[in-house]
């Protein structure tokens, strides 16, 4: 459960950091030509911009994150599930807390095409294929 923990506040001191370096660019900064960028965007909505209505947001947001803690503390006691769980408690959390004075999340992450997305954002998403990697290892999703 230790790695849970540290893998949750590991995701939440580089959120903070990226974040307040993102908040102080001013334009974007191009890292790859036409491809990779630092972009600021505030953005209102859950993942790739979708907004909800009303409260259903803010509640399917709180929920998922009860959901995933609940997960983490019923699973077993692997290494990278842990870690995964963590990342994406971390994660979640920091754009909650990102979110809480305004109602947007700091975006800057911006790579070709796609959405524009944060670090919180990759936390999750590396936990989440940790988690699956693991069910996979262990033979979870057998036909």
């Amino acid at each position: 459960m230790r790695i849970f923990f540290a893998a949750a506040v590991a995701a939440l001191v580089a959120s903070y950091f990226t974040w307040h370096y993102a908040e102080e660019m001013v334009g974007a900064v191009v890292l790859i030509e036409d491809f990779l960028s630092l972009r600021l965007h505030h953005n209102a909505g859950v993942a790739f911009g979708i907004r909800l209505p009303g409260g259903a947001q803010t509640l399917l947001i709180h929920l998922a994150l009860v959901l995933v803690f609940i997960l983490a503390i019923r699973s077993d006691r692997d290494l990278l599930q842990d870690t995964g769980y963590g990342l994406i408690l971390g994660g979640a959390l920091a754009n909650i807390i990102d979110r809480a004075p305004d109602g947007l999340v700091t975006d800057y992450f911006s790579v070709g095409a796609f959405p524009i997305f944060n670090v919180p954002d990759v936390c999750i998403t590396i936990g989440v294929l940790f988690i699956v990697f693991t069910g996979l290892r262990k033979g979870g999703l057998k036909e």
